[in-house]
């Protein structure tokens, strides 16, 4: 995944919020679809669900190297059945809470090895305004590299504008929700943490965080 990342400049994510009665449904039914999808393309989709943060909220990401022929469809094979991929995705739409959001981040940072999809990944988004997203791109980075050799968990910094607002977001990995729970431990006891975190919510700058840490399905 890491040689990806460095060919792939653009990461896709769609984020779904389910029924809550209809939580072990929705699982089911994601997966059967993007498992078909996968099948007969070259998406290559990764399913996550949200394990700590909104409960019934699923993602769906993959690397973008060519936005046109991601989103015209391009990438489907000729075999794919499309009257199996719309009941599959039927029913989805029949266990979903409110429309899906689509987003692009662009990738502007990446530490560690991201050669295989890690199992479990910690999303933290920075909201900012426009005149901010500079400063706060490089305060991420910087917090990033540090905090990264402190945990050594491998890391992304990417951007979003169009969709999202102005938004900056690390995307952390772990083997385990154990895994997090240790490194991210270790990572917000260190002192540096308090001090990189404090220059990033300095004086005249308007911040608002949000995270959470979701599980992959597929």
């Amino acid at each position: 995944m890491k040689e990806g990342l460095q060919n792939q400049m653009k990461i896709w994510n769609r984020v779904f919020l389910m029924q809550p009665s209809r939580l072990g449904v929705a699982s089911e039914a994601l997966a059967a679809v993007h498992k078909e999808i996968n099948s007969v393309s070259d998406y290559g989709y990764n399913l996550w669900e949200t394990v700590i943060g909104t409960q019934g909220e699923f993602g769906v990401s993959a690397l973008v190297s060519d936005i046109e022929a991601f989103t015209s469809g391009e990438l489907m094979h000729d075999e794919f059945d499309g009257d199996k991929l719309g009941d599959l995705a039927g029913a989805v739409n029949e266990c979903v809470d409110r429309r899906p959001e689509d987003s692009f981040w662009n990738v502007v940072h990446v530490l560690g090895d991201w050669t295989d999809t890690p199992a479990y990944v910690m999303n933290v988004v920075h909201e900012t305004d426009m005149a901010q997203m500079q400063g706060t791109v490089g305060a991420t980075v910087e917090f990033a590299t540090y905090m990264h050799g402190v945990v050594e968990a491998p890391v992304i910094v990417c951007t979003s504008v169009f969709g999202t607002g102005p938004s900056v977001r690390m995307i952390w990995g772990y083997a385990s929700l154990g895994d997090w729970e240790a490194r991210t431990g270790r990572g917000m006891s260190d002192s540096g943490f308090q001090e990189r975190l404090a220059a990033m919510s300095g004086p005249g700058v308007t911040l608002a965080a949000q995270s959470n840490v979701m599980r992959r399905l597929i």
